[in-house]
């Protein structure tokens, strides 16, 4: 994840019908990455990460396990699966995210908190780092449950202080297009996509707009202009 904004497509689904038109129908871009939703994995188990790879065997994809336990077994564990990147609760014991967060370094993978109901993420972060375990990514999560309170994306800069180095933030929670902007000028570096992209019509259609709203089309230009 070497330039933000990516557009992160969370496919919460139950159906493998679903997720393959959802997987063939998503634009291939370097900035769309694809997440095996805690549902889907609950429904498949994780050997549903090789059959996304199959369809996408370039995408950058995200297993979202959500674990609460056992941090360093299920960071591994994903890795096993050809995951990219692992989902630990933020309301997991610190011990635990910490063990979580050093294994997926030593798997290669990155590290993602969801912060899902957790009171203090800054405080969170802060003393990861001071453990030497600062996470690669951190994600301010509203539950589904939830999604008429208003998203709390004020914190975002301080997360990334209190990190005390790299660290990209993503935003979740019924993410709609009219909300784009005032993510990515809270400091958001990744938009996590649900229903509003894999419930639609037309997908394709769906992930471009968002694609167009975070105007990627200007990041991968410059990206060919200086790959030389």
């Amino acid at each position: 994840l070497w330039v933000p904004q990516y557009l992160h497509v969370a496919m919460d689904l139950v159906d493998m019908g679903t997720v393959e038109r959802v997987l063939k129908a998503v634009p291939k871009s370097d900035h769309v990455l694809i997440e095996a939703g805690t549902p889907l994995i609950k429904q498949f188990g994780l050997s549903v990460l090789s059959k996304i790879r199959e369809i996408r065997p370039d995408s950058f994809i995200i297993a979202d396990l959500k674990t609460l336990d056992t941090g360093n077994l299920e960071a591994r564990m994903a890795a096993n699966a050809s995951a990219d990147a692992v989902v630990v609760s933020g309301l997991a014991p610190i011990e635990t995210i910490e063990k979580f967060i050093l294994e997926a370094r030593k798997t290669g993978i990155y590290a993602v908190i969801d912060m899902l109901n957790v009171s203090d993420p800054v405080k969170l972060v802060a003393e990861l780092a001071k453990r030497g375990a600062a996470p690669g990514i951190v994600e301010m999560h509203r539950a589904i449950d939830t999604e008429g309170s208003k998203p709390n994306w004020g914190k975002i800069k301080d997360i990334k202080k209190a990190a005390g180095g790299k660290l990209l933030v993503a935003t979740a929670g019924g993410i709609r297009q009219n909300v784009v902007k005032t993510a990515l000028e809270s400091g958001a570096d990744i938009i996590v996509v649900g229903r509003a992209i894999t419930a639609s019509k037309n997908i394709q259609n769906a992930a471009e707009q968002f694609l167009d709203e975070m105007n990627k089309e200007e990041i991968d230009q410059f990206r060919v202009m200086t790959d030389f």
